[in-house]
């Protein structure tokens, strides 16, 4: 079982790795949470008062303070999985105590980008968010959490990933250090999914169709369609294995696979009930949910056979993790 702490300056790119991790199926425990919990606890300005109170902790509790408090949440994460991801450590303190807790099982990430591509990739965010900076800058920043001695732990990290290219080119290398970690094999996927919306049919409602059979999945709703988009498929499988459709459920994903994925529809009443129904033959007057499957690791032949395994004479297999 590893431990995975990662540091790098803001907009380095942390949270996409978290993001990575998350997709495998990874559990992230993020450092800033605990300070966000602790903003809230003393009605402060989460936005504004955030980097006051993670500096006011350490004053009151000690460097490593942060640390202590997720240290629980990283042992209990670790219990039941191979690998568990810290996202955000600061300070070299941080850093050691997670060594004194794990040992050789923890592993010290940075992750490195130049500072015009930090504050591109901010200022983004921000925008997107609708996030205030509080009037802090860039350098403000840099230098409040470089004051916590986060050069340090990033000088003593185990590996160091430089996100200074493409954004697939950044996933692929931590998706590919992650994949070390694990002792199962590891599947990436991506499901797009979408459904239209008739005239008799609420928004909602058929938002809520998707997300009962995908409910990692991120909603956008439109004028007459909801669309999703999922990295973890692990609910819906779960469905085909306790309603025992494996092998109906192969012989859809077989047909309809391609080099890259596969696709399949499901019919919306019956996904409300969290049930799946596929849609075949007669076309659905209310339009069916269509789900498109692209998968990135491994091949797609191997990740149907992992994802809906062949039965024996109707009876499935015990549910294996799929990672």
């Amino acid at each position: 079982m590893t431990v995975i702490g990662i540091v790098g300056l803001p907009g380095s790119g942390k949270s996409e790795a978290a993001t990575v991790a998350r997709e495998l199926g990874v559990p992230v425990v993020t450092l800033g949470d605990i300070v966000r919990e602790e903003t809230a606890a003393r009605d402060l300005d989460p936005t504004a008062d955030h980097g006051q109170v993670a500096q006011d902790l350490r004053e009151e509790e000690g460097l490593a303070a942060i640390a202590d408090r997720a240290l629980p949440r990283v042992k209990d994460a670790r219990r039941d999985n191979d690998a568990v991801l810290i996202d955000g450590l600061r300070s070299g303190a941080e850093v050691e105590r997670f060594e004194e807790a794990f040992g050789e099982d923890f592993l010290l990430l940075a992750i490195t980008a130049p500072d015009e591509l930090r504050a591109e990739r901010l200022a983004v965010r921000n925008r997107d968010s609708g996030a205030e900076d509080g009037g802090e800058t860039l350098a403000d920043r840099d230098e409040r959490e470089l004051g916590f001695g986060l050069q340090d732990a990033m000088d003593d990290a185990d590996e160091t990933i430089a996100n200074d290219a493409s954004l697939a080119g950044f996933r692929e290398t931590v998706s590919d250090l992650l994949a070390e970690t694990l002792s199962e094999p590891i599947t990436r996927v991506e499901a797009m999914i979408e459904a239209p919306v008739k005239e008799t049919e609420r928004t909602d409602r058929v938002a809520e169709a998707i997300q009962t059979l995908f409910p990692e999945s991120e909603i956008e709703r439109r004028e007459d369609r909801v669309l999703g988009t999922a990295y973890d498929l692990s609910h819906f499988r779960q469905r085909l294995f306790e309603q025992r459709i494996l092998d109906t459920a192969r012989d859809v994903f077989f047909e309809r696979a391609g080099p890259r994925g596969f696709r399949f529809e499901l019919k919306k009443v019956a996904a409300l009930e969290d049930v799946i129904n596929f849609s075949v033959g007669t076309p659905d007057e209310l339009g069916a949910i269509e789900v498109a499957v692209t998968v990135h690791e491994p091949d797609v032949e191997t990740f149907i056979d992992l994802f809906a395994p062949s039965t024996e004479e109707g009876t499935p297999p015990e549910t294996p993790d799929l990672r």
